[in-house]
């Protein structure tokens, strides 16, 4: 990677012990943590993305919010055919509207 400008600070607050262990990997392959985050931010502006691994997160807890939500679909789907019903005035009462 080129050498960049360092010429600003970006603060955030994160746990103390996943920062200590990161250091610590980072250390063991000889970076500091200053390097390996510049690094990873010109990587994100070079490939105009996040790192794939975030990408697969996100994607997967949507995923199980949709599965959450069609499960739920389903079950009131069922109770309407075995004429479990609720009247529209209960379920607009429990939810505010």
């Amino acid at each position: 990677m080129d050498t960049i400008q360092k010429n600003t600070q970006f603060n955030f607050r994160t746990n103390d012990e996943l920062l200590a262990q990161a250091k610590k990997i980072v250390n063991d392959e000889n970076y500091d943590l200053a390097t390996v985050l510049n690094a990873t931010l010109q990587t994100i502006v070079a490939r105009q993305n996040v790192p794939i691994e975030l990408v697969a997160q996100k994607a997967k807890r949507r995923e199980k919010i949709i599965g959450e939500l069609l499960a739920e679909i389903d079950v009131g789907r069922q109770d309407a055919m075995a004429g479990r019903k609720t009247p529209l005035r209960d379920v607009m009462a429990e939810y505010g509207v």
